[in-house]
C-alpha cells in the first residue's frame, strides 16, 4: 500500500493514488466500498488483491483503511 499511497497514507505525488486519512472518496469510504475496491481493484490502476490476500485480511485491511479517515475527521476510530 505504502508503494502508492506512501507511508502515512496520503497518497504519492504522481502516482494517482489517492490520500486514504481524508474524507474525500470517489467510490465511497465505508468498509464495505474498500473492501470491494481491495477485491476487484479499481480503473486498472488500484490493483485486486483478491487471491493474493486472504478474505479476512482484505476485510481487516478495509476496516483500517475506513478508520485512517474517521481518524482525519477526529471520530473515533
Amino acid at each position: 500500500c505504502a508503494g502508492c499511497h506512501g507511508e502515512d497514507a496520503k497518497g504519492l505525488d504522481g502516482t494517482g493514488a489517492p490520500d486514504l486519512t481524508d474524507a474525500d472518496w470517489i467510490y465511497g469510504g465505508d468498509a464495505a466500498t474498500i473492501r470491494q475496491t481491495l477485491l476487484a481493484g479499481r480503473q486498472g490502476v488500484m490493483p485486486a488483491w483478491q487471491g493474493r490476500l486472504s478474505d479476512a485480511e482484505i476485510r481487516m485491511m478495509a476496516l483500517y483503511v475506513e478508520g485512517l479517515s474517521a481518524t482525519a475527521a477526529g471520530d473515533a476510530p
